[in-house]
């Protein structure tokens, strides 16, 4: 959900004169090294196959079209699949998030937008650009698509110094860490593996929209599902693109772009216009909200066809919501004459690191009822954490060839999120014969 470049100077008010979408089918510019070479895929220690490629192919296109756009390959688009499976909400156990599974420190050093309206790691536009931009950044330093690629898992200091220390400079002579060794097999099995793919028509495309549009009332608008508009763009935590004066993208049905973008530009942005016909049945379905909390929020009172209706704070769990517990931390209320060092205090920290868990300085003012992350085991009678637990109903799953977190969640019903946590597991990838306690609805 990133805005471009050419974008960035457009007022709240100001149409652009065209969508961000037609940008996507086509390159801009040269495209660095089309084809990468594939490095010893018999060597990975893990299965990927055409069938069990965990990506729809609307989302395949849509990476592709986006690296296009940045002037990188395609063929970058296999490397989520060993990052993070594609599940657009992992989250590691050292903290690395989303698809291409950025470090807060990268992400803010790109300047990819976190905060509790927004997290770009986890969106499908901004990560994937930011990643072609990083990746483009190290090919270019070791000219050399492997090492970029083993740069990205272990870092460009390490691979520097592994090259200064070997008397062949090349990737497979140098010493590199056993992950990072592993890592380059794996992505040319999963980029063999995706060249086998077929390819159809697009049907994802990005838009250009304006700040503190609420999507709920564009799906409504525009006769989207709201549900699907949620999940292609979760990036937006709170449903709302935020407020300011930067526009922002959002990945869209390629079938509705035009009237999408050409709705969110005239429409309310956070009040939906009550239709001749409309009743709260028909207004929940449209909105994805529920009825009884749409009334609630307009006090039972439906307006005549022209007036508004006010959309509640939206139920839909951020994608971030289970990503502490799943690296260890717990979520700590701040409480009056709290401070960085007392709550660090509680768990043998310093205020310097209270402040790197939770991306602020150690300097910054904290307030009563504000939640702070804390990474250790908070005291049994403490009222102030909130701990996810796992609890009875449970059913094992044993994981065959063809599974993807993705698919269990739709058969389970429940969310990737839930498996994730209650399988302690830090990466969305599954192994076959793999044992999974999952939790149905």
């Amino acid at each position: 959900m990133q805005s471009t470049e050419s974008f960035s100077g457009i007022s709240e008010v100001a149409l652009p004169e065209s969508p961000v979408f037609s940008l996507l089918h086509g390159s801009v510019g040269r495209v660095e090294a089309e084809i990468i070479p594939l490095h010893a895929p018999h060597l990975s220690d893990l299965t990927y196959t055409p069938e069990g490629c965990p990506a729809d192919r609307g989302t395949m296109r849509l990476l592709e079209a986006l690296l296009r756009s940045q002037g990188a390959p395609c063929d970058l688009a296999a490397l989520p699949w060993v990052e993070s499976s594609y599940y657009v909400g992992d989250y590691s156990r050292v903290g690395a998030a989303g698809p291409w599974q950025f470090m807060s420190g990268t992400a803010r050093h790109y300047q990819m937008n976190m905060s509790e309206e927004i997290d770009e790691r986890y969106s499908w536009v901004a990560s994937t650009r930011t990643a072609s931009n990083y990746l483009l950044y190290l090919n270019r330093m070791f000219d050399d698509w492997h090492l970029a690629l083993a740069a990205y898992n272990c870092g460009e200091g390490t691979v520097s110094r592994a090259l200064s220390d070997a008397s062949q400079k090349e990737y497979g002579m140098i010493e590199l860490p056993g992950e990072t060794d592993a890592f380059v097999p794996r992505y040319s099995a999963a980029l063999q593996a995706i060249r086998q793919i077929e390819r159809g028509d697009p049907v994802l495309s990005v838009v250009l929209v304006p700040p503190g549009l609420d999507l709920r009332i564009l799906a409504a608008e525009t006769g989207m599902d709201p549900q699907e508009l949620a999940e292609n763009n979760r990036g937006f935590l709170r449903e709302i693109t935020p407020a300011g004066q930067r526009n922002w993208e959002v990945i869209v049905p390629s079938n509705m772009a035009s009237i999408v973008f050409k709705s969110a530009w005239v429409i309310p942005r956070d009040r939906y216009t009550v239709k001749s016909g409309d009743s709260w049945a028909s207004v929940a379905d449209a909105t994805g909200v529920s009825q009884s909390d749409l009334m609630e929020a307009n006090s039972s009172s439906m307006p005549y066809a022209g007036g508004f209706l006010r959309l509640p704070e939206s139920a839909r769990i951020p994608v971030n919501a289970n990503a502490a517990t799943a690296a260890g931390f717990y979520q700590y209320t701040v409480r009056s004459g709290d401070s960085l060092g007392g709550i660090g205090a509680l768990v043998g920290v310093s205020s310097r690191e209270v402040a790197l868990w939770n991306d602020m300085s150690t300097s910054a003012t904290i307030h009563p009822g504000q939640k702070l992350l804390l990474r250790g085991t908070p005291s049994e009678n403490s009222n102030s954490v909130t701990i996810v637990r796992a609890t009875n109903g449970e059913v094992t799953h044993i994981v065959q060839e063809g599974d993807s977190m993705w698919a269990l969640s739709v058969e389970y019903n429940v969310s990737v999120e839930q498996i994730m946590e209650l399988n302690n597991k830090d990466s969305a990838s599954l192994s076959i014969g793999e044992n999974l306690i999952i939790k149905p609805e």
